[in-house]
């Protein structure tokens, strides 16, 4: 399976701290020690400055981890549980709020640790409000929106004033931010990284390592985006994606389709939409490669279920 390594900037900062920790303690002796705890310190300060709020490394996987694609029809809803934590990403549109929460209560779900919307189009957040509004959520997170982009329609609005109403803290991310899914799972943001011309280039892109297991989350981020995400060299390898943008070819671009080489993946879309997604280039480009792959159009909800080591695919139809 496809591991998450450890980058470059962060294995050197790792031996410089170390370095300097051996010398506080092997040089000063026990007055060494108040140093060693500032040295510390600044490595935790460092850490939160480099990668956001939390640095986590995936380790060895305790239970399992499921990733539900739920059937929203023209949209896309995922929700990521293990032992400890449950993440919800995107919602679907505003009349599939019900369908996402009932998933969730069939699931056993009465808190969301994390909801993220990926961007402020309708037919990902349109259903968070409704989610919210039912299920304690512990905060939410969204792709950063240059001020010329942030939407003033009424389903983005709905789900600030839901934020607001129930005091959930709103951040955007930092490349690198990490969050803790504990049972040997962490979830990493990969993106947006680039200056964004369009909402769909505002997508949080997700990277989730459960063990030796891993997926790649896009939203609707475009080829525009996505190159920007391998300029960053960030580690795209995984065992399953979620193709971008409903299975669209402005999306799962060759060299970032490439440079994830999954084993699976899934499309999230509604049946007879007028956009024909997926489109016949994506398709093209999973059958040349040899990807199993799911469509909730076809296959109903998508679930992945993975014990660190191996993954099974499942599908509600």
């Amino acid at each position: 399976m496809k591991k998450m390594p450890k980058t470059p900037m962060a294995f050197a900062t790792g031996v410089f701290v170390t370095v300097l920790l051996f010398l506080s303690t092997t040089l000063l002796g026990d007055s060494g020690d108040s140093l060693s705890q500032k040295l510390e310190d600044v490595l935790s300060d460092l850490d939160h400055f480099l990668y956001g709020e939390t640095s986590v490394a995936a380790g060895p996987a305790e239970g399992t981890m499921t990733v539900d694609i739920i059937d929203v029809g023209q949209g896309e809803s995922i929700l990521i549980t293990t032992a400890e934590k449950v993440v919800l990403i995107d919602a679907g549109e505003n009349n599939k709020g019900k369908i996402v929460i009932d998933h969730l209560k069939k699931r056993g779900v009465e808190r969301i640790d994390l909801a993220i919307g990926t961007h402020a189009h309708s037919d990902h957040i349109g259903g968070m409000d409704t989610v919210m509004s039912q299920i304690p959520v512990g905060e939410f997170w969204m792709g950063a929106m240059p001020d010329s982009l942030v939407p003033s329609t009424k389903t983005y609005l709905d789900v600030l004033e839901m934020l607001d109403v129930n005091r959930i803290p709103l951040k955007e991310p930092d490349l690198g931010t990490q969050f803790d899914l504990g049972s040997g799972g962490v979830l990493t943001v990969l993106g947006p990284a680039g200056e964004s011309s369009n909402l769909n280039n505002c997508s949080l892109v997700c990277r989730v390592d459960f063990g030796e297991t891993s997926f790649l989350f896009s939203g609707d981020a475009e080829k525009e985006e996505e190159q920007a995400i391998l300029e960053t060299k960030a580690n795209l390898d995984v065992d399953v994606m979620t193709m971008g943008h409903h299975g669209s070819s402005t999306s799962s671009s060759k060299a970032y389709f490439q440079a994830a080489s999954p084993d699976y993946a899934a499309i999230s879309c509604g049946a007879d939409n007028k956009y024909g997604h997926p489109h016949k280039e994506t398709i093209q480009k999973l059958k040349n490669s040899d990807t199993l792959y799911r469509r909730t159009d076809i296959n109903g909800t998508i679930t992945f279920t993975t014990d660190g080591k191996k993954i099974d695919l499942s599908t509600e139809r």
